[in-house]
Parts: structure tokens; C-alpha cells; sequence
């Protein structure tokens, strides 16, 4: 593998291994109530952009006369919990998937007053996003693997998939979320691959080029949803969040945290290093919030919630 690009060799044949594709469906059909495209008196939602692209975090708000009981955001094939900020305020991420199709989509909003349903709905238009195509050729022993290696692809893609759809509570991230790395430079979101003229899947993360030893902190609060060895990612670590916000920390060296341990925003949590399918020390850094896999580099400049 010396000499490819480093995101050709952190995730070169399988999607799943930088996040699993969620499924895509129509959102106005996932909401609380499809028939009604109203808003309820005294509820309101807002979002940080109307027009998002593919492969954007979108940071949203919810406004409320009165306290709501159970806030939650309907988007794509989801319900995701609202964090109260204050009497009334809510606020939430979702994401446009990187293969979310171009178009409208319904964002939708509600919460419970007593007996009373309260809801708001409003409508995004997703951009197509251009992404780069590399076309390679590549020998059958670096693009084909024996069963044995096949089948340790598979489970780890499905275990971390699973790990993926846990949507738990508290919420703990808090934005602005904090680069991973001091020296911030990311590569290669979205990229395309077509390998011995099979296309693959995109590239749904950043590579960061470092020097080995370089620490890695969590971007935010959350808990350790794993940390162990990978085929593809090598050491690895899955930070959540809450509310279905992860971050993925691929090819370190070692990590510093354990499964089921709380971390904070700011912490190190491992190492830059090169282990896994890596061709040179580099972080392979991930994001997935409600409903889609996002540009990391998009995260870090929402605003403070």
C-alpha cells in the first residue's frame, strides 16, 4: 500500500468503515404527522442555513412560548432529541447525508404542552455538492480479500453500525466543538473512487497529515463508544455524543480512554500514528450527527449553542 493517498488506503473498499451509509428516505413522509405542514402557536424553528449542501451540518433551533415536555426534530428516517438551553429555547444538528439527493426536504419539529402537540415544519433545499473522482488501478491482492478477512470486514462494519444507530441521552456536546488536532488541515472529504472501474463508496471523513506521537483530543463531551483494533482503522476510538452525534478517530497509535468512559471536550483521548490500512501518519477523522454523514471541517463553525 506505500504510495497511495492516504484516504485510498484508510478506507479503499468498504464505506462502512468510515461510517455506515444511514438510510435515505423521504423526511416530509418521517414526520410527526405528514398531513400537516402548520405551525402551532407559540413554536417556532430556525436553522443555521435553508440551503445546505451535500455533506453539511446544520444547526437548528427550536422556540417555544412556554416549556415544551419531550422536544425532538423529525428528519430523514429519524426522531432525534431537542438539549433546552433555557425556558423555551432548544437546539439541535442534523446532517445532510454526503448522498443525500439534491432537492427539498422537510425538517420538522415538536413537542408535547400538557396534552397539547405542538409542531413546526419548514423546508430545506439540499445542494449538489462536486466531488473529486480518482480512477485507479490497483493488483487484485490490494483490492481483494480471502474470506477470513472478509468476514472480520463485515463484523467490524456491522458492530460499528450498531454502535451508530444509539441514539442516547444526556445530550452532551456543546458548540462550538474543538478540532481534534492543534493543526487543523483536513483532506479528502467526499472523494470519490472508481478502483478497477468499480466505483466505490465516498470518502466520508477527513484525512489529517501529522507526525506520529501528535496528540488527539474529543471534540466535545461525550462517552467512549469504543476503542479497540480494526482491520481498516487500526486503533481506533467512537466518541457519542448524545442525541446521535459521534466522532471517529481512525490509525492511532494508542489511545489513552476505554469503552464506557466519559470524556471531555478537549481531552486526549490517543495518539496520531499509522496503524490499520495506512500508508503514513495521518488521523482519519470522522462526524456523523442526526441523519447523515458530514464534512468535520463544516462542524467547527457553527455557532455557539
Amino acid at each position: 500500500m506505500r504510495g497511495l493517498p492516504l484516504f485510498l488506503a484508510a478506507g479503499l473498499f468498504t464505506g462502512v468503515f468510515a461510517f455506515p451509509s444511514p438510510r435515505i428516505g423521504n423526511t416530509q413522509d418521517n414526520a410527526a404527522n405528514p398531513g400537516e405542514q402548520s405551525i402551532s402557536p407559540g413554536l417556532s424553528l430556525s436553522v443555521s442555513n435553508r440551503t445546505p449542501s451535500q455533506g453539511e451540518p446544520v444547526a437548528v433551533e427550536v422556540f417555544s412560548v412556554l416549556p415544551l415536555d419531550n422536544g425532538s426534530l423529525f428528519w430523514k428516517d429519524g426522531s432525534w432529541p431537542l438539549r433546552e438551553t433555557s425556558p423555551g429555547r432548544y437546539v439541535g444538528i442534523i446532517g445532510v447525508d454526503i448522498l443525500h439527493p439534491p432537492g427539498p426536504a422537510t425538517l420538522a419539529a415538536e413537542g408535547w404542552r400538557g396534552k397539547s402537540r405542538l409542531s413546526a415544519v419548514t423546508e430545506l433545499v439540499v445542494v449538489h455538492r462536486a466531488f473529486p473522482v480518482q480512477e485507479m488501478t490497483l493488483p487484485k491482492r490490494l483490492s481483494e480479500f480471502d474470506g477470513a478477512t472478509l468476514k472480520r470486514i463485515r463484523e467490524e462494519a456491522r458492530s460499528l453500525e450498531d454502535r451508530l444507530a444509539r441514539v442516547t441521552t444526556p445530550i452532551l456536546w456543546r458548540s462550538p466543538f474543538l478540532p481534534p488536532v492543534e493543526e487543523f488541515h483536513p483532506e479528502n472529504f467526499g472523494s470519490r473512487r472508481v478502483i478497477n472501474g468499480e466505483e466505490r463508496s465516498p470518502h466520508a471523513a477527513v484525512d489529517v497529515r501529522l507526525p506520529e506521537g501528535t496528540p488527539v483530543r474529543s471534540i466535545a463531551d461525550g462517552t467512549v463508544a469504543f476503542a479497540g483494533e480494526q482491520f481498516f482503522g487500526g486503533r481506533s476510538v467512537v466518541v457519542d455524543h448524545g442525541g446521535g452525534v459521534f466522532s471517529v478517530y481512525y490509525h492511532l497509535k494508542g489511545f489513552t480512554v476505554s469503552e464506557g468512559q466519559r470524556v471531555a471536550r478537549g481531552e486526549t483521548i490517543g495518539a496520531v500514528g499509522a496503524t490499520g490500512r495506512a500508508t503514513g501518519p495521518h488521523l482519519h477523522f470522522g462526524v456523523r450527527v442526526p441523519g447523515g454523514r458530514v464534512d468535520p471541517s463544516l462542524l467547527f463553525p457553527l455557532p455557539a449553542r
